[in-house]
Formats: structure tokens, C-alpha cells, sequence
């Protein structure tokens, strides 16, 4: 008795420590949001004033995507039901970054890239339990949206690529901040 009493007590510790080191490191969660946080205020800045550098709002992308991609992944350990989905943003963050302004809001934001067939998602996408996914997946489309926007506005200053690159940022941040939020109670 003495010995199975010993054995479950370790095997319960094992697994509160295995526990723990999967849970994400917080002050890393906090720092990588914080940066993400300084770029997307900074390009948002950029609209707001119509000063807008497309040089410098990629180096702003850089960074959030930089920043999301390591949200993301953490995302993906802590919430592993999600982890195909997720994954397949993360694989394909390289093509993401290809994609004009139309391509990345119908195939990745909208989730069109799942509805052709072969091209499973792992999960239920529409189900509203499986939605708080989504902020992982936005916080790399968002910036992306971002960047297509200020070029488009650099070409041609419209006012409609302004309103986009503050609306599409805020909406990054508003996720990223989700996903900070879900990352630190994990």
C-alpha cells in the first residue's frame, strides 16, 4: 500500500510538472505582446496623422508577425484541440505574406482557404465554441492587411487604404489582446 501511495504521489507530481512546463511562460506572453502592441499603436499612429512610410509599417509587420507567430505557437501547445488550424496559418505564413489585401481577407480571415475541399481545418471553424481560435489566426492576417493597405495608399492616397490600415490594425490589436488575455490564465 505504502508503495502504490508513493507511486501516485510521483506520478502526480510528474504530471504537475509536466503541466506547468507546457503552460506558457508569462512575462515571455506579456513581452511578446507588448511588442506586438508598441508596432500595431505605431502604425495606427500613421494613419491617423496620413503619414504613412511603407517601409517603415513592414518593419512594424516584421515585428507583429514575429511576435504572433510566437503568440500563436503557444496558443497552439495550450490549446492543443486547435493546433492543426493554427499550424496551417503558421506553414503558411510565408505565402501569407505574398497575398494582396483581397486574397488575405477572403482566403485567411474569412477562413475561405478551409472550404476547398482536402483542406481541413481539424476542428469545426463555425462552431462558436471553437471561435477564440480565430485571434491567434488574425493577429498574423491583420498586420499582413495592414501592410497591403499602407502600399495601396502610398500609390494612390486614398482615403479608404487609411480607414482600413487604422480599422484592420485596431482589430489586430483587439484579438492579440484576447489572445494574451486566454495565454495568461492558461
Amino acid at each position: 500500500m505504502k508503495t502504490k501511495l508513493i507511486l501516485l504521489v510521483t506520478s502526480l507530481s510528474a504530471l504537475v510538472c509536466t503541466v506547468k512546463a507546457s503552460a506558457p511562460d508569462k512575462a515571455q506572453v506579456e513581452a511578446h505582446y507588448k511588442s506586438y502592441h508598441a508596432a500595431g499603436k505605431a502604425v495606427v499612429e500613421m494613419a491617423i496623422t496620413q503619414k504613412v512610410d511603407p517601409a517603415e509599417v513592414a518593419k512594424k509587420v516584421d515585428i507583429m508577425i514575429a511576435d504572433a507567430l510566437w503568440l500563436a505557437g503557444q496558443y497552439a501547445k495550450a490549446h492543443p484541440k486547435g493546433a492543426k488550424l493554427i499550424g496551417t496559418y503558421i506553414e503558411n505564413i510565408a505565402t501569407l505574406r505574398t497575398l494582396s489585401y483581397h486574397d488575405l481577407e477572403t482566403e485567411w480571415h474569412d477562413l475561405g482557404y478551409f472550404a476547398k475541399p482536402g483542406r481541413e481545418a481539424g476542428l469545426d471553424i463555425k462552431a462558436e465554441e471553437n471561435e477564440h481560435f480565430t485571434d491567434p489566426l488574425h493577429t498574423l492576417v491583420h498586420p499582413l492587411m495592414v501592410l497591403r493597405a499602407a502600399q495601396s495608399y502610398a500609390a494612390g492616397k486614398k482615403p479608404d487604404d487609411l480607414k482600413a490600415m487604422k480599422t484592420e490594425m485596431e482589430e489586430g490589436l483587439e484579438q492579440a489582446e484576447k489572445q494574451k488575455t486566454t495565454l495568461l490564465k492558461s
